[in-house]
């Protein structure tokens, strides 16, 4: 434990080192931390991608260190290029070391997200949104853009377009098991429409889409339904904010035996509990409980996935956090569990940067365990 400590505090002394030598998420626990909505920061009803003006503000009002205020002051940034056209993005590399299962170690500076947004106002009511994405080595990523209708009463809105189903807590790490082995991020998004509300502290929405799996030509008629509710009640003065909600979804279509070349019938369900607790703007618990059914003509595997996060605010821009991770595929046979440990920190010296470090210990049922490092740079606006 005490190896542990070490290592992890080297690892945060050189981030704030790297920076402070250099001229140098859209994530869940902000809206823990405050109290606020998705909604409250970025352009999207759900979150994720783009981030307004209050998001902007947001990061730069609560997250930049207090003693590098003279630098970021100088250029104040804001994203609307005139009254109806605004941009943002989202730059990250990662250094990754992680030991294979011959004992050797791969260790790489990995490209993981190049994304520009533009979003554009035509009315007061209508917006028009696009991302493209820099395509990665040997991956296509898949651009969001949707058109949006919104501002409705009860904060009604709809959507319809290429876009990330919204299922669960969408934290940033697409390697999270209940993030990749359900809708196979980070290159999820999917045609399709969604239809949502927010009133008060109530937030719901429904979307129909192709489906994972399919090309972009989608021939399956049969259709993904993914549905999100939740509710966030906050104590006075922000001092306890808790979040409490639920996520489904069905994902039909049809499946061709590779041995019969027989097509048969096969679906998804998926059904999610979470909560996003703050404590005194300075704590954050995460939660999620995950369980999985995967069918092809009555025959089921039952998978059951946990997520758990601590945040902890030291001082305004550097951060501690804990994560726990369980995956177990199959819950009706043995020896194919997974469960993840990490612990790390993130910092955020200036406007728009961002230095993320992670230690992961794996541990397996079927195989042997592993030591995982993971560091992210990010930079956005």
């Amino acid at each position: 434990m005490k190896n542990i400590f070490v290592t992890t505090l080297a690892i945060l002394i050189f981030g704030i080192l790297y920076f402070l030598s250099e001229d140098t998420f859209s994530y869940p626990r902000f809206s823990a931390y405050s109290g606020d909505k998705c909604t409250d920061c970025h352009v999207s009803p759900t979150g994720g991608l783009m981030r307004n003006f209050y998001g902007i503000n947001y990061a730069k009002e609560n997250l930049q260190w207090k003693f590098l205020d003279k630098y970021s002051n100088k250029v104040n940034f804001d994203p609307k290029l005139n009254k109806t056209i605004s941009i943002g993005g989202d730059l990250r590399i990662a250094n990754v070391n992680v030991p294979d299962s011959v004992k050797k170690t791969l260790s790489s500076f990995l490209p993981m997200q190049g994304d520009f947004y533009v979003n554009v106002n035509v009315s007061d009511f209508v917006n028009i949104f696009v991302s493209q994405g820099v395509d990665l080595p040997t991956l296509n990523t898949k651009p969001e853009f949707y058109g949006m209708i919104s501002k409705l009463p009860a904060n009604l809105y709809f959507k319809a377009g290429r876009f990330t189903p919204n299922y669960g807590i969408n934290i940033p790490e697409h390697r999270a098991y209940q993030r990749f082995d359900f809708l196979g991020t980070p290159y999820s998004a999917d045609a399709g429409f969604e239809l949502g509300m927010t009133p008060g502290p109530l937030t719901f929405n429904v979307g129909i889409f192709n489906g994972v799996n399919t090309d972009f030509f989608d021939t399956d008629r049969k259709k993904m339904i993914v549905a999100n509710a939740d509710v966030m009640l906050i104590a006075k003065q922000d001092k306890l904010n808790i979040d409490i909600g639920s996520s489904f979804y069905n994902n039909p279509f049809d499946y061709r035996d590779p041995l019969t070349g027989n097509t048969l019938n096969a679906f998804t369900h998926a059904f999610s509990g979470f909560t996003k607790i703050g404590i005194l703007n300075h704590i954050v618990l995460l939660g999620e409980a995950d369980f999985k059914e995967d069918v092809i003509e009555g025959s089921m595997t039952r998978g059951l996935y946990g997520f758990g996060e601590l945040d902890i605010k030291l001082i305004k821009g550097l951060e501690l956090r804990g994560q726990y991770e369980y995956k177990d595929p199959n819950r009706d046979i043995g020896n194919d569990r997974a469960m993840r440990y990490s612990i790390g920190g993130a910092i955020f010296p200036l406007v728009g940067v961002e230095f993320e470090a992670m230690l992961r210990f794996v541990n397996y049922d079927y195989t042997n365990n592993l030591t995982e490092y993971q560091g992210m740079l990010h930079f956005y606006f």
